[in-house]
């Protein structure tokens, strides 16, 4: 992987932070197409499962069938077997419905939900608790733990839903319902710099009335009255905002500070719907970038070697 100055480039990733809803990490050494890429790759193409089909048998409730039918698709699904790994390719993954050599579903690419509720007394909650698979050892399970539970819609006595619902694997490009991702966002790593020529003629006043203009003052573990001089100093690089108030307080000092950014180091944050773990949300976004980077330099290859055959003709 080569970067905009044409020097190869070898990213790496620190993760910073991960918990079980999110993942912070840090990646260096790259630039800002190949980190938006992965970003973008995240959202977007990274496999997981979602209802997709619904067929209403009953429906007596407030909700007609096309809002209850979009309230099921937007229900976070929770698959280890929403990966690469198809089983034509020798895996146990779930294979997309149109890639599957079956007339229309089957355990390969589908995995079946009934629900059957009636509303036996005054009032009746129907959640995603109430969506069965229909086998008992599904590949695929509603996400959410006890007491979690989505509500789907409220019954009244007398109310009957009756419903099969068919999830199958898809990308966040074909709809966001697949998207495995509540954020994923990039930021910059921030360099401010301060000309120690003009920062010294300034008064003590001065100098805190530009301290005082930082809106997110971070200071280093050491006590105040050991600082040489008032000042926003902090061992966290990542505290500044990039709000630029402190080129703009003192403008009559021309050239006091410069706030710019570092284009090969970008924080993340990734955070997921609870239909993948955070981790393997980037890993699988790592993969798909891989797979397509090596196919644009196969094309490339054989672009090439066209060429030269042509030539050689």
């Amino acid at each position: 992987m080569f970067g905009q100055n044409g020097l190869k480039r070898a990213p790496k990733i620190t993760i910073t932070e991960t918990t079980d809803e999110e993942i912070k990490f840090t990646m260096t050494q790259t630039d800002p197409s190949i980190a938006n890429a992965l970003r973008r790759v995240m959202m977007a193409e990274v496999p997981t499962m979602a209802i997709d089909k619904v067929e209403i048998l009953q429906n007596t409730t407030v909700l007609h069938d096309d809002f209850l039918a979009h309230r099921l698709g937007l229900i976070p699904l929770i698959s280890k077997h929403a990966g690469f790994r198809t089983n034509q390719n020798g895996g146990d993954d779930y294979e997309y419905n149109r890639d599957c050599s079956c007339l229309g579903e089957c355990p390969n690419c589908t995995a079946t939900f009934e629900l059957n509720v009636k509303c036996e007394g005054e009032e009746r909650k129907v959640t995603t608790k109430d969506l069965i698979p229909e086998f008992a050892a599904s590949k695929c399970t509603v996400a959410g733990k006890e007491g979690e539970e989505v509500l789907l819609v409220k019954m009244r006595k007398g109310q009957h839903l009756r419903l099969r619902a068919s999830a199958q694997k898809g990308i966040g490009k074909e709809h966001a319902k697949w998207n495995p991702c509540c954020t994923a966002v990039l930021r910059y790593e921030p360099l401010v710099v301060l000309n120690e020529k003009v920062y010294n003629t300034l008064t003590t006043d001065q100098r805190e009335f530009f301290v005082n203009a930082c809106s997110h003052k971070l200071s280093k573990p050491y006590p105040e009255d050991e600082r040489p001089y008032a000042c926003v100093e902090t061992d966290e690089a990542s505290a500044c905002m990039v709000c630029l108030d402190c080129e703009g307080q003192l403008r009559e000092y021309n050239g006091l500070a410069r706030v710019g950014e570092k284009k090969d180091i970008f924080h993340f944050a990734v955070e997921s719907t609870g239909a993948l773990k955070p981790e393997v949300i980037v890993n699988r976004g790592i993969e798909v970038l891989q797979r397509k980077i090596k196919e644009v330099m196969a094309r490339l290859r054989e672009a090439a070697t066209t060429l030269q055959e042509e030539g050689a003709l």
